[in-house]
């Protein structure tokens, strides 16, 4: 009778594995809480500043809609909220004329709203300076936000039907209306600003130009730490790769390794998989970036040549490569 049969099953395998899964929960545990940290840390955060602008003001809730390296563009959509003296009894609409400025590269600078209207949201797109969208994953990138109010809004030009010459009514100086002067010289400004941006962190503070009637944030872009990692894992992974084929190569040229036919279509599949895998990098410009000077190009290179050496050695050597 063979005693192993009662032998006790080790429980080394089961420990092992219920390591294994202690391991890859509390990883998954972790990877989640760096998501959560991640989302914070790339959005960018201004609180409204109403102590600063008082009780009479205009408020601003800026949201940065996207952001994109290449083109040089941030778009920012801005929601405008009269308050005090500048709301009218029904608490909605504008009590006088205004004129809203921005420092949008595209489209309009100067938004007039009217008394008695609502003030209608207003998008700009800023621009990006300093910083170059080819030394990708490291770029970083500066744009600026700046906003602010005047009163003087041009009359509307008259209708085709009005009377060429009428005469002007005299004013009295004295009885001038009571808006007029109550008008206050500057408009003050309370301004929000949140926004993220998939792929990149977004930091934003208030400018040292920022003052009581003119918001100035400061915009600072860069590309998020799980982008950079992924990009980091993707050329680490096209050197190892390229590495191991090198190996490869070396023992077919010394003799210690048949060429088989299996090699060709390995090479041949990574030299066409690897642009593939260079255009999963998130965000990632056209070729010529920063990082395909470091990984891609050097792996497309050397895959190529190993590829030729093989078959150069299959075409002298014959099947097999083995010497003669």
């Amino acid at each position: 009778m063979n005693d192993t049969t009662n032998k006790p099953r080790s429980k080394a395998p089961i420990i092992a594995a219920l390591g294994v899964l202690l391991l890859l929960a509390v990883t998954f545990a972790g990877v989640l809480k760096v998501y959560d940290k991640e989302n914070e840390n790339r959005a960018a955060s201004i609180e409204l500043d109403t102590a600063q602008a008082g009780p009479d003001r205009i408020d601003a809730y800026a949201k940065i809609i996207t952001a994109d390296p290449v083109k040089g563009d941030v778009i920012v959509r801005i929601e405008l909220t009269p308050q005090g003296k500048f709301v009218s009894e029904d608490g909605v609409t504008l009590s006088r004329d205004i004129e809203l400025f921005v420092n949008t590269t595209t489209g309009k600078q100067v938004h007039e709203f009217r008394k008695n209207k609502r003030m209608g949201p207003v998008e700009a797109v800023l621009d990006m300076y300093e910083g170059e969208p080819m030394d990708y994953p490291f770029d970083e990138h500066v744009s600026q936000l700046a906003v602010y109010f005047d009163n003087s809004v041009p009359e509307p030009a008259p209708s085709a039907a009005a009377p060429v010459e009428a005469e002007e009514p005299e004013v009295d100086e004295a009885a001038a209306p009571a808006d007029a002067a109550d008008e206050p010289a500057e408009i003050p400004i309370a301004l929000e600003l949140f926004g993220s941006v998939n792929g990149l962190q977004i930091e934003a503070e208030k400018s040292k130009e920022n003052v009581k009637d003119y918001a100035v944030i400061d915009l600072t872009i860069r590309r998020a730490t799980t982008a950079k990692f992924f990009s980091i894992f993707i050329m680490s992974a096209m050197w190892l790769l390229t590495l191991a084929v090198l190996f490869l190569v070396f023992h077919v040229l010394t003799g210690r390794r048949r060429i088989e036919v299996g090699m060709f279509s390995f090479l041949g599949a990574l030299l066409f998989a690897f642009p593939a895998l260079r255009n999963s990098q998130p965000g990632t410009p056209p070729i010529g970036t920063y990082s395909d000077f470091i990984a891609f190009f050097w792996a497309e290179v050397l895959i190529a040549l190993c590829l030729l050496t093989i078959l150069s050695i299959w075409l002298v050597r014959g099947p097999g490569g083995d010497k003669a």
